[in-house]
């Protein structure tokens, strides 16, 4: 069965790996177009794994995936199936027609929960207890296609985004060669989607990693683990009259009444008042400055600190 992948980012490229790793006849991989920055190139994660096994010419990088020029580079394939993981283009249904049997696609949550780019971050920051991966149809409109596979996965509340990102992506590549085996023996079914379960996961803006105290300290907390390690939710502090910001990439939950925006240092611990209960903080992060522990951080600048 010969396959063309599109995809992007990192979890898109260990999916890919692992299809090559697992020996699957893949033709030709699609991914978005390098960056420039500083008179520098940086090369898509999926481009930097396509490159270990493909020629150059077996790299396409469209600006628009919809070109009619790029349509036809992909038909002299004759491929199978279209595989597509967190390309970042929007295919239209003539590009969707191309491949001989279908294109499907690998969609990080239960649809039809979570529809769109941004599903594992919305799932964290609205504290759901479980989500899942989905491999389905694709249709012109986004994620409406029939599932193919699903199953859940449970999260845990402490687990972080890139945590279960990993785990999602682990049982992605699983059942991927699951439906690739049911395309091979033409055993496909399908489950059409309820619309009246319908959510959405638009993509997140800045706007969104910023913290408001007056909020609660569970919905903080959620907040702050959907944006660990990177880029990391951030609150505004001012020290000695000059705003900065302040990262937070690990927090803890206190059964503590303060008023928000206020804190307490207790036993080297920084705690923050919220709307209800308080935060504890435990990694981060100084504008300008390298990551610590929070009980180093207020150590430094306690007298002359306010949380905005």
């Amino acid at each position: 069965m010969k396959i063309i992948f599109f995809g992007t980012p990192k979890f898109a490229a260990d999916i890919l790996s692992y299809l090559f790793e697992n020996k699957l006849n893949i033709k030709a991989v699609v991914t978005q177009s390098d960056l420039k920055k500083n008179n520098r190139s940086y090369f898509s994660e999926v481009k930097k794994v396509a490159s270990i096994y493909l020629d150059d010419s077996e790299i396409y990088q469209p600006m628009k995936a919809s070109d009619p020029s790029f349509i036809d580079d992909l038909k002299k394939y004759e491929a199978d199936l279209f595989i597509v993981v967190a390309y970042g283009q929007i295919l239209k249904q003539a590009l969707l027609d191309v491949p001989k049997k279908e294109c499907i696609n690998v969609h990080a949550s239960s649809l039809p929960k979570y529809r769109g780019a941004a599903p594992i971050h919305r799932a964290i920051l609205n504290g759901e207890t479980q989500s899942g991966i989905t491999i389905q149809k694709m249709l012109r409109k986004m994620d409406t296609g029939p599932t193919i596979l699903q199953n859940k996965i449970d999260i845990p509340e402490n687990m972080v985004f890139t945590s279960l990102q990993e785990k999602m992506c682990q049982l992605a590549k699983e059942m991927l060669l699951d439906v690739i085996e049911k395309y091979k023996k033409n055993d496909v079914s399908y489950i059409e989607q309820d619309e009246a379960q319908v959510s959405y996961a638009p993509k997140i803006t800045k706007e969104m990693k910023q913290i408001n105290f007056e909020n609660s300290a569970k919905k903080i907390f959620d907040q702050i683990r959907a944006f660990a390690k990177n880029p990391g939710a951030f609150c505004k502090v001012s020290i000695n009259n000059h705003q900065k910001e302040l990262k937070i990439f690990e927090s803890k939950i206190a059964l503590k009444k303060l008023k928000p925006k206020s804190f307490e240092i207790v036993d080297n611990s920084l705690i923050i008042g919220c709307k209800e209960n308080a935060l504890e903080l435990v990694e981060v992060q100084l504008e300008g400055k390298k990551k610590m522990r929070a009980s180093e951080f207020i150590r430094g600048v306690q007298n002359q600190i306010l949380f905005h």
